[in-house]
């Protein structure tokens, strides 16, 4: 039992030597604002990546980036390219900016890490800004892009799936109400 007295007075001595004579608790000031400062450069990053996707404030502009990003490898083909285009005719009514606003959304989906992801960064916008009936027709605009060339797939279902959650227009996993009793 002394020898274990002796040995922890010891390492207790050289500890405090060490916090004294040897700046031990600039070391450990050190450390911790190393490890503050790398979470905040992880932060940074982060927001600086999601920085164009969280300014879109137009649903339409949101709308078009979730057209780009449904497709299979995230790069919509000429064919679905043409579709968006339409849509971007007809529906949000751009002909001249039409071209400006694709390559903004274009390189706001790039931004993206992937559909679900821009889904819910623009579900709130969505929620906000458009009616029910309006956000029905959005997930149908991008089934619609989804079922170009041969879709859609297990992962473009699962990603609508997701959208539509968010929206609000089907009901949480797990949360599905229960039919009503049989009489």
């Amino acid at each position: 039992m002394p020898v274990i007295v002796l040995i922890a007075s010891t390492l207790i001595f050289w500890l405090i030597y060490w916090f004294v004579r040897m700046d031990g608790l600039d070391h450990v000031r050190e450390y911790f604002r190393h490890r503050k400062d790398t979470a905040r450069r992880i932060k940074a990053r982060e927001t600086e990546r999601t920085g164009p996707l969280s300014a879109v404030d137009d649903p339409r502009d949101a709308a078009i980036v979730l057209m780009l990003l449904i497709p299979r490898g995230g790069d919509p083909t000429a064919s679905q390219l043409a579709a968006i285009e339409s849509k971007m005719r007809s529906v949000f009514g751009f002909d001249r900016d039409l071209e400006e606003r694709l390559t903004h959304a274009r390189f706001t989906a790039s931004r993206a890490q992937g559909f679900a992801e821009a889904a819910g960064l623009f579900a709130g916008l969505f929620n906000k800004q458009l009616t029910a009936d309006e956000r029905r027709e959005l997930v149908d605009m991008v089934e619609e892009i989804a079922r170009i060339d041969g879709g859609p797939s297990a992962a473009q279902t699962e990603a609508i799936d997701v959208l539509k959650r968010k929206v609000g227009l089907a009901p949480a996993a797990g949360n599905a109400v229960a039919p009503p009793p049989l009489r």
